[in-house]
């Protein structure tokens, strides 16, 4: 079977993470041909040029929405010759479509991967994403919440829970050194790691660690992402003389950080699934998340591997103190966390559900497994 992906950019980012994830399972239990087409050039996942697969730039000259593409990428598929087109994202399944009625060429299009519609009815990129919905073969998602956020069709709608490679979380290292390389010298480490926009929410972070400090000095906030809201947030740390908090920006290394710490959190308002969240329970540390009606819900047992919370600050401390002071409370929900993982987030099972949708829309199997 052949594959051609399409994904604006492999920059760091949770549907590049997923991405890639998949293409390594592809790599490593099929004889898959695969091709990869991005417009942008930066690949922040080095291991991607590991897995050699072929990666073919097709880089907007003019305008993000450079109308250009529609052709460039049609040549792409009629030299490669796909038997499936798997687009990860609004633009480039738009810039798929002429490829997929022309040539007629099944399309899969990951098209969501939040559980919050961030764009109103008369929009741009409303336009886009219905004629997404409506030329694409299958529309999937990343949580059930997604799926109902954007209303897709019964009969379009795939869903397709992320998936890890365990080996990921094998950390042999010393806590305490790591501790040490990031100027950490508290008991007890509250790690957040996500990128730096006003969508994540960092404002509240630092709100919840401002809170903290006045009841507990024994808590450093370790936050781990860059972006657009970086010069703001650290600003808010000078001026506002916020204490025991960390701003690591972009780390590589994010396993080791989330080992060395106690408890994982996310303040963004609405996810599908998030990534961190599966990185924090994959380490065995108890969760806190805010995001009351999005996808947490769907890999976060209330109580039992960690806590969906009110978005208030006073509410999250209430929860972080009342970790810190327990170990073996925050022992437990760490090990139902790693439990949740380890049964329905790994990439085998991610991998498979994938190989089994393939083979559904192609119609036949034609891959063979290693």
């Amino acid at each position: 079977m052949k594959i051609l992906f399409f994904i604006e950019s492999l920059h760091s980012g949770g549907k590049e993470r997923r991405m890639i994830e998949l293409l390594h399972y592809l790599k490593s239990n099929t004889d898959c041909e695969m091709h990869v087409v991005s417009t942008e050039e930066d690949v922040h996942y080095k291991y991607f040029y590991d897995l050699k697969i072929p990666l073919t730039i097709l880089k907007r000259k003019w305008l993000k929405k450079d109308p250009a593409i529609f052709f460039h990428f049609y040549k792409i598929v009629k030299q490669f010759n796909p038997d499936i087109i798997h687009t990860w994202g609004i633009m480039t399944t738009f810039y798929a479509i002429p490829s997929k009625v022309i040539l007629q060429k099944p399309l899969l299009a990951n098209l969501i991967a939040d559980a919050k519609k961030d764009f109103n009815f008369c929009t741009i990129s409303n336009f886009f994403f219905k004629i997404d919905c409506f030329f694409s073969d299958l529309v999937i998602a990343n949580s059930n919440a997604g799926l109902l956020a954007y209303g897709i069709k019964e009969k379009k709608k795939v869903l397709i829970y992320n998936g890890v490679r365990l080996e990921r979380f094998y950390v042999h290292a010393d806590k305490n050194e790591i501790r040490k390389n990031i100027g950490v010298k508290n008991r007890f480490i509250v790690i957040m790691i996500a990128s730096m926009t006003k969508y994540k929410d960092y404002d509240l972070f630092l709100d919840v660690a401002k809170y903290t400090y006045n009841v507990n000095k024994e808590i450093t906030f370790v936050a781990v992402g860059d972006g657009d809201e970086f010069n703001h947030i650290q600003h808010r740390c000078n001026e506002e003389n916020i204490k025991h908090t960390i701003l690591l920006g972009k780390r590589d290394e994010v396993e080791n950080l989330i080992y060395a710490s106690d408890i994982g959190m996310l303040c963004s308002p609405s996810e599908g699934i998030s990534n961190a969240i599966i990185e924090y329970m994959a380490l065995g540390k108890p969760v806190i998340s805010t995001d009351t009606n999005g996808g947490s819900k769907e890999i976060i047992e209330e109580g039992k591997s960690g806590y969906v919370a009110k978005r208030d600050a006073g509410v999250i401390t209430s929860l972080i103190l009342k970790l810190v002071e327990d170990e073996s409370l925050r022992n437990k929900l760490g090990e139902r966390g790693k439990e949740i993982i380890t049964s329905k987030f790994t990439i085998e099972r991610m991998g498979q559900e994938y190989l089994n949708l393939y083979e559904k829309i192609y119609g036949k199997k034609s891959f063979r497994c290693k």
